[in-house]
């Protein structure tokens, strides 16, 4: 089957043949009917950030957030059988470490891993596959994983209906985090983003969100005035940059940081932010229970997640997908192997 992988430690990816992977025990062979491109995903084609972590042998088929019907399953897998619709989490606890013991699963010790979606077929780990109804259509189901990444966000924040908040950055899963939100009931939500972003910005503001462009010289003030006079109950950093949060975040409200750290924040910011009284939240992956809720908002309708999908590749093409989001351009990307 063609796949696309990470060949060498270095720019791009490749397209090659690999067999058809066999399931093990407890694992699921799932047919990819979508899977997204990844911020992360991007960074390990740029080879960057800390790529060489998550990719730790060459080669390897990239790829961790599909949707795709079940076709055969492993020794001693309950609870799927064949036929079945599945979304699929590259994070997958294992529920026995001291960490899942305490609940808190999204920092399990030994997580049943995901990859090499970008292909016809993936292995899947049980722990890691989450029933989909059959009536929801597959590219929402490939679109679950980040919105569950942008509910638990919003879950570990301290919001409630009727709050404020700025979401920094028009990607994903700052769309992820302000649809989250605007669930909940937040009433006002301002999305950010610099001028290159123009066109995430734009979507943004078609699917109901006030923006503001980030590259202005007075954007904070932008932002200030479509917030309480206070400020933002909750601020969340959904590009890595943390960019100026002190001055949009009320005194004793909330930074959730959601993006993967792109820069180190100087001591003065973080000086300021503590005498703000902000509280620093990391928002990491998601929790059993969000995907469940993310499922339901997505199966139910309150939520439509489709209007973030810009762009489609089949296999042979996906690798312009990299290059397409490396500029900016378009929101997300989904390789449909059977398109």
């Amino acid at each position: 089957m063609k796949a696309i992988a990470k060949t060498r430690p270095e720019h791009g990816v490749e397209i090659i043949d690999v067999p058809v992977p066999k399931p093990g025990p407890g694992e699921l062979l799932v047919k990819i009917a979508a899977c997204g491109i990844c911020g992360s995903d991007l960074h390990i084609y740029l080879w960057e950030l800390g790529a060489d972590r998550i990719v730790s042998r060459l080669p390897t088929v990239i790829g961790h957030e599909p949707a795709g019907e079940v076709v055969e399953a492993g020794s001693g897998v309950s609870g799927f059988k064949v036929g079945d619709h599945v979304a699929l989490d590259p994070f997958g606890p294992c529920g026995q470490c001291p960490s899942c013991h305490s609940g808190r699963f999204n920092f399990c010790g030994n997580p049943g891993r995901l990859g090499g979606a970008f292909a016809e077929y993936a292995i899947a780990p049980t722990q890691n596959a989450w029933l989909v109804p059959k009536s929801m259509d597959m590219e929402q189901a490939a679109l679950l994983e980040p919105f569950a990444t942008g509910v638990h966000a919003v879950e570990e924040s301290s919001l409630t209906a009727g709050d404020s908040a700025v979401v920094e950055g028009p990607g994903p899963i700052g769309l992820s985090v302000a649809l989250a939100a605007r669930a909940l009931g937040v009433t006002s939500i301002v999305v950010t983003g610099l001028a290159a972003d123009a066109e995430r910005l734009a979507l943004a503001r078609s699917m109901g969100f006030k923006t503001v462009c980030a590259s202005d010289r007075d954007w904070t003030d932008q932002v200030r005035a479509l917030m309480p006079a206070e400020g933002a109950d909750a601020v969340f950093d959904a590009a890595g940059f943390l960019d100026s949060v002190r001055h949009l975040v009320k005194r004793g409200g909330e930074v959730i940081e959601v993006g993967w750290p792109a820069r180190d924040i100087p001591n003065a910011e973080m000086r300021a932010l503590f005498f703000h009284g902000a509280k620093i939240i990391p928002s990491r992956v998601r929790m059993p229970e969000t995907w469940r809720r993310s499922i339901a908002m997505v199966a139910s309708g309150a939520v439509d997640l489709k209007p973030m999908v810009t762009h489609r590749y089949d296999l042979d093409h996906g690798i312009e997908a990299f290059e397409l989001l490396h500029k900016k351009q378009g929101v997300k990307a989904l390789v449909i192997p059977q398109h």
